[in-house]
């Protein structure tokens, strides 16, 4: 991947998203939960007259439970066409966003874990920090 990374942390972990695919940012949403969904689906959000599918993709990655519950914070994701749903998804806190070269990136190691390996496409060095690339298509599949 060649561009620039909207960073994030979730769950004490740095995570990365391409620039492109972020609507924007939003700080202290309120959301709807929904009744008999998906365990990583927290609820539904109105962004401006536009209703928002919230997932919890640290549930979605099988981390800890209840790591940092309390994150108000949601990154809303542009919709592929028109007249798609738009999704967004919760963090603890918002990172940098960084320029990346192809030399930067790297294949996912060996060691993580299967649910990670579908849902995150590389990782990518920048200096100390290690940043874990989400694949955007394979983690917001869903069914309501």
């Amino acid at each position: 991947m060649e561009g620039k990374v909207l960073t994030f942390y979730l769950c004490d972990r740095l995570f990365g998203i391409d620039i492109t695919m972020v609507k924007e940012i939003n700080r202290n949403i309120k959301y709807t939960p929904v009744p008999r969904s998906r365990d990583y689906i927290v609820g539904l959000f109105n962004m401006r007259g536009q209703v928002v599918t919230l997932f919890d993709i640290g549930k979605r990655l099988e981390y800890e439970e209840g790591c940092n519950k309390n994150r108000p914070t949601c990154i809303t994701l542009k919709p592929k066409t028109p007249d798609a749903d738009l999704v967004g998804f919760l963090i603890d806190r918002p990172g940098d966003v960084l320029e990346v070269g192809d030399h930067e990136c790297e294949p996912l190691p060996a060691n993580i874990s299967a649910v990670e390996a579908k849902f995150l496409k590389e990782v990518i060095k920048k200096d100390t920090e290690l940043i874990m690339l989400i694949d955007t298509e394979e983690i917001f599949q869903h069914e309501l």
